[in-house]
């Protein structure tokens, strides 16, 4: 992913963006070394190898699961097998479920992630669903 589509994917954020991490991680990083353990809100962006965009999730947590929780159910039910490197756009804690959602639905929408079957709705209004985390 280029630095400009990473840019754009926080931009879409809008003012609930908590701060830009220009920098990718590998899963490794993530899994084993926690590295996004401090942000439990959040739409990260999955690339393979070849640099293609292949899975765009979102992630509200609480208490002390992070994000870096989400990508490892991710790992072990095996859809990470291709991601080789991913980049989070972290969403200031507390952010409205439906919000975070939305911002998923335009980041996705923008990148078109090859693996990812559905997006949530990114227009106005309410998402359909519960407030329950994932």
């Amino acid at each position: 992913m280029s630095p400009e589509a990473y840019d754009t994917a926080c931009d879409l954020a809008g003012p609930a963006l908590l701060r830009r991490v220009p920098a990718a991680a590998t899963l490794l990083q993530i899994v084993e070394e926690k590295l996004w353990s401090e942000f439990v809100t959040a739409v990260y962006i999955a690339a393979d190898s070849n640099n293609a965009v292949r899975y765009v999730g979102s992630a509200v947590r609480s208490g002390l699961a992070g994000v870096d929780d989400r990508i490892q159910e991710h790992v072990r039910t095996g859809r990470a097998a291709r991601w080789t490197r991913l980049m989070v756009v972290p969403v200031i804690p507390d952010t409205e479920v439906s919000l975070v959602r939305r911002i998923e639905g335009r980041v996705g929408a923008v990148l078109r992630p090859l693996d990812t079957m559905r997006l949530p709705a990114f227009s106005g209004g309410r998402l359909a669903g519960s407030r329950t985390t994932r």
